[in-house]
């Protein structure tokens, strides 16, 4: 579809191209001193103030607000009219024109002074930028403040900080990241933007955050979360707080299936890199009546069947909390290791799947390059208190003892934690309580530097009490 309006609305044709050929100008540096680039945002819908429209829509440079069109009485043109105020940017085909007069800016050196502004609405990676990313590189916003690229913050709308803690450890996939980073560059990409658009809109997501022309040391996930809004008919949405873990798996699954269709391939980079398979084994037993009148249970081991299933993470219940007592102190921690969460892995233990069948888990060899381990702490039951057990981990984890024949180290490093808050309200019903989600963040695997990102607030913290938290959500990289 064109981004110009069809003729039968232009009022003036011989002033109004047909094609998207600049109108000749020898003065197309006009104006280009009025841009205020404080008040540029492109981080919300892309949809015309006035009509509503997601038709050709031009964001004024001038005060950052979207209007539809070029032509005479389009609300662009009445705003160039009203308002004085003539640099417009095409937010599609990213480029400027100058209103009312109509004629595009070619001027080399004014392209050059809105290459920061396209850079803005729409970054581009080469695989030599990818490579210096993982140096964590800074980078200066519009009030040359430093910030660490790819760890920016996200803005908590009303109630999406669930969500944006799903974007973030999902973003810092180095495979995923730099897949989405060079999509644009890839002839698929048209074809995302017009029939999957969910991967186009989470891949520009993923080029902002990893940006270095960021014109504020944050990203907005507006645009992005309404369109998951829609696609998931509200199942997640900005005003209402949801599961990370739900959202996640939502979010996956349909990164995923929208590739696979895109690509006509079964495996996404969403896959290879996440998912793993499990070996089920399902035991059927029996009641018996023993000679003492006691009910006895006996395995059918001959009759157990064998299943393996793909898997995105692996979730881990919280039994019973031991106490350990604090030093100087009369508090009580519930601890428990994460060794001891992931038995449930090893192929021996036993967990109860309904009154006649018990079942064994184990990971099928290899275990997934990216271990995604979800702490069931019952908080998808409503209950925003939850189980407030510590899990105590190590940096560097073996997964061996839970991998089909891992008679050698199966390493995996810690990458993201995600933690759970909650926040006691004031009244003695509860009804003011309230959660709230964050990251933490490995920014150097060499020095063990970590990034704590709460919304907006990014801080350093030391990994090292990563467990005290209420860790929620794990991602882990396999080392070997």
């Amino acid at each position: 579809m064109s981004n110009e309006e069809p003729p039968s609305k232009r009022q003036r044709k011989d002033s109004y191209p047909l094609n998207d050929e600049p109108v000749p100008s020898n003065d197309s540096e006009a104006y280009i001193d009025t841009i205020n680039r404080n008040k540029i945002d492109f981080d919300f819908e892309k949809i015309c103030s006035v009509s509503l429209s997601k038709s050709n829509v031009y964001c004024c440079l001038v005060c950052g607000k979207y209007f539809q069109g070029r032509s005479i009485s389009s609300p662009a043109y009445n705003h160039s009219i009203e308002r004085n105020h003539h640099v417009f940017m095409n937010l599609q085909t990213h480029k400027t024109y100058i209103l009312p007069e109509d004629y595009q800016v070619t001027s080399p050196k004014a392209l050059k002074h809105l290459q920061d502004i396209i850079y803005l609405l729409n970054p581009t990676y080469s695989q030599q930028d990818i490579a210096q990313l993982d140096m964590e590189p800074s980078a200066y916003d519009l009030a040359h403040k430093s910030y660490s690229v790819g760890y920016v913050g996200l803005n908590k709308i009303s109630k999406n900080d669930y969500s944006n803690v799903i974007i973030q450890a999902i973003a810092h996939i180095q495979p995923i990241r730099d897949y989405l980073l060079l999509l644009p560059n890839d002839s698929l990409y048209e074809t995302l933007e017009h029939k999957y658009p969910l991967v186009s809109m989470f891949g520009l997501m993923v080029r902002k955050i990893w940006s270095r022309h960021l014109f504020k040391p944050h990203v907005s996930p507006h645009e992005f979360l309404q369109l998951v809004s829609l696609m998931s008919k509200k199942g997640f949405s900005i005003t209402h707080q949801s599961s990370p873990k739900h959202f996640m798996v939502w979010l996956l699954n349909q990164l995923h299936s929208q590739l696979a269709k895109a690509t006509g391939k079964r495996r996404t980079i969403l896959s290879t890199s996440l998912q793993g398979e499990i070996i089920i084994t399902t035991i059927p037993i029996v009641q018996k009546q023993a000679s003492d009148s006691t009910v006895q249970f006996e395995r059918q081991e001959t009759e157990k069947k064998i299943a393996i299933s793909k898997f995105w993470h692996l979730s881990l219940s919280l039994g019973p909390a031991s106490a350990l007592k604090i030093q100087d102190t009369n508090d009580t921690v519930p601890q428990v290791s994460i060794e001891s969460l992931l038995s449930k892995y090893d192929g021996t233990t036993t967990s109860q799947a309904s009154a006649s069948e018990l079942r064994t888990y184990k990971l099928k060899f290899p275990g997934p390059p990216f271990l995604i381990i979800h702490i069931d702490r019952n908080l998808e039951e409503g209950d925003i208190r939850g189980n407030p057990t510590v899990v105590k981990f190590p940096m560097v984890l073996d997964m061996a003892p839970y991998i089909e024949g891992g008679n050698e180290p199966q390493n995996y490093q810690l990458v993201s934690s995600i933690k759970h808050h909650y926040v006691a309200g004031d009244t003695i019903d509860h009804k003011h309580d309230k959660q709230q989600w964050s990251i933490s963040l490995l920014a150097d695997s060499h020095k063990s530097e970590w990034v704590h990102i709460h919304d907006l607030d990014v801080t350093r913290v030391d990994g090292e009490f990563l467990f005290l938290d209420e860790t929620y959500i794990q991602v882990w990289k396999r080392l070997t």
